[in-house]
């Protein structure tokens, strides 16, 4: 497992500062929708692939999205949209 570590928000890879690009070649995103009252589980083509109400869910699922991916021989990584706007790295196939 990874460690915590906050990156900047940017457009489709909003998880990803430019120096973790290169680190993964998918992502999955856990994003809060305010509109809904929900937490969407995000992938790099900007597809809900889920929802949950708890964030600790949609981690969750997130991880078991990325898990997947990585079994396919994907590089892949979670981020978790913090209050602020910016993301924490919940978890790395790496």
């Amino acid at each position: 497992m990874a460690t915590a570590t906050t990156t900047k928000k940017t457009p489709r890879r909003s998880g990803a500062s430019d120096s973790a690009k290169g680190c993964s070649d998918r992502a999955f995103h856990v994003d809060y929708n305010k509109a809904l009252d929900r937490w969407d589980v995000v992938d790099d083509d900007g597809r809900v692939v889920g929802h949950c109400h708890h964030i600790g869910e949609a981690t969750d699922l997130a991880i078991r999205e990325a898990q997947h991916a990585n079994g396919h021989g994907h590089n892949v990584m979670v981020c978790v949209e913090q209050s602020d706007g910016s993301y924490n790295l919940a978890w790395s196939a790496r």
